[in-house]
């Protein structure tokens, strides 16, 4: 039984080709991007990872600014100045990031 050969040129949804020239790199990039701000908020604040992690994806997903319900709950310890400077960490590694 030969396998039909299929155009791997075409970058409709659920492809292979829209996987490898499209998803991947858009994957990587995202990546790069949140291990850069995770590195740059561990080297402002100490806290643990998962803190961290949970702090840029808020961050991240609330348009750069971190919500009052979230700043006045777990993230109460944080000093206003190193909630800005976390904030504008997490801008600057997401610029130009679109989601979706």
């Amino acid at each position: 039984m030969a396998i039909q050969n299929q155009n791997l040129n075409n970058d409709r949804p659920g492809t292979v080709a829209q996987a490898v020239n499209k998803d991947l790199p858009r994957e990587i990039d995202f990546l790069r991007r949140n291990d850069e701000a995770m590195r740059r908020v561990m080297n402002t604040v100490e806290m643990p990872d998962r803190m961290a992690e949970s702090l840029v994806r808020f961050i991240r997903l609330n348009e750069g600014k971190l919500g009052p319900k979230r700043r006045e709950g777990e993230f109460e310890k944080l000093t206003d100045d190193e909630v800005t400077s976390i904030e504008a960490i997490v801008r600057e590694a997401f610029d130009g990031f679109t989601e979706g």
